[in-house]
This record gives C-alpha cells, structure tokens and sequence, in this order.
C-alpha cells in the first residue's frame, strides 16, 4: 500500500496530512533531514504549496515482508515550480495502519530545484516549522 503523493503534499492543509503521518515519521528533503508529525506535516504542506500540478507518472512497490516496517514505494511525478517543469520521485514507506513512517523527496533539474529551496525558505522563514516557533 502507497499513499498519493498528491494527498500527502497537499498544498496548505497540514491538519489533513497529518493524518496520514506516522508520530515519528523521517522525510529526508533535497536540503535537510525532519523529523516528527508536527514538522513533517507542516513542511509537507509548504512543499505542496511550491509544487503545483502533481501528476504521478509511475509508481514501482517491493514486498512487504522485504521490510520489517512495511513495503517502500516510489512514484515518479512530474510539477511546477512557478512556471518552471520539475521531475521528481517520491520515495514512501507506510506501516501497517497505512500511515507515513518514512519519506524522501528528490527533485531535478538542478536551477528549478535551487529555486523551490528559496521558495520554501522563504516560506518557513514566513511560517516556521512547528519546533522552531
């Protein structure tokens, strides 16, 4: 079982994805490593905000006895950043109650990615996460 990327990086609703997010849930971005429901939740929605127009193109799933937590999928998707194409890949791991445990998100080509990191720095310097408050 996969959760849709575009559920989990939904633009401005961190109250609904974290709902999907396991209470210690790792996401590992382009820049740093998080931690923790509140500040995955929160930087998940502020991601969703910069990538606009998610469409999934493929997703592959290994086996869940493969994984002592659960099967890791990948989606492939393509995004917006402005008026910039992104590709991206969305690596997940969910548990048994179908919640997010692990996350990493890559993103290229290089000049858009640089402009998204800006993009959510600016965000999180607006609206920081949750433990920096």
């Amino acid at each position: 079982m996969s959760l849709d990327v575009r559920d989990v990086l939904a633009p401005g609703a961190p109250d609904k994805t974290r709902l999907l997010l396991a209470r210690d849930v790792a996401f590992h971005s382009p820049v740093a490593d998080y931690s923790g429901r509140d500040d995955v939740g929160h930087l998940f929605s502020k991601i969703g905000q910069c990538l606009t127009g998610i469409e999934p193109l493929r997703e592959f799933t290994d086996s869940a006895q493969e994984q002592p937590k659960g099967p890791h999928s990948v989606t492939a998707f393509t995004a917006r950043v402005g008026e910039e194409s992104v590709y991206g890949t969305f690596v997940q791991q969910v548990d048994e109650q179908g919640q997010l445990v692990e996350a990493t998100l890559l993103i290229r080509p290089l000049g858009t990615l640089t402009t998204a990191v800006h993009q959510m720095r600016d965000a999180l310097i607006a609206d920081p996460l949750p433990s920096r408050r």
